[in-house]
């Protein structure tokens, strides 16, 4: 799985992940039509994941552009 750079977060690693979370939307919506509850299950976990990393990337993005910089 892929996880961001919180430390020097960029809207490109954003956007990918916002992508990947409506990919999986997608892929749970296919699924459900299928009716293979198992897949289901396991995207909407990933789905879970993904969100909260796209979150926490919000906030390291918001964080930045607010704070000072130090080096």
């Amino acid at each position: 799985m892929y996880t961001p750079n919180y430390f020097n977060p960029s809207w490109d690693e954003y956007m990918d992940l916002l992508r990947w979370e409506a990919r999986l939307a997608q892929e749970i919506e296919l699924h459900s039509q299928r009716r293979n509850w198992n897949e289901v299950a396991v995207l909407k976990r990933e789905k879970q994941k993904v969100a909260i990393r796209r979150k926490c990337l919000k906030a390291a993005l918001q964080h930045r552009k607010t704070s000072p910089i130090t080096i």
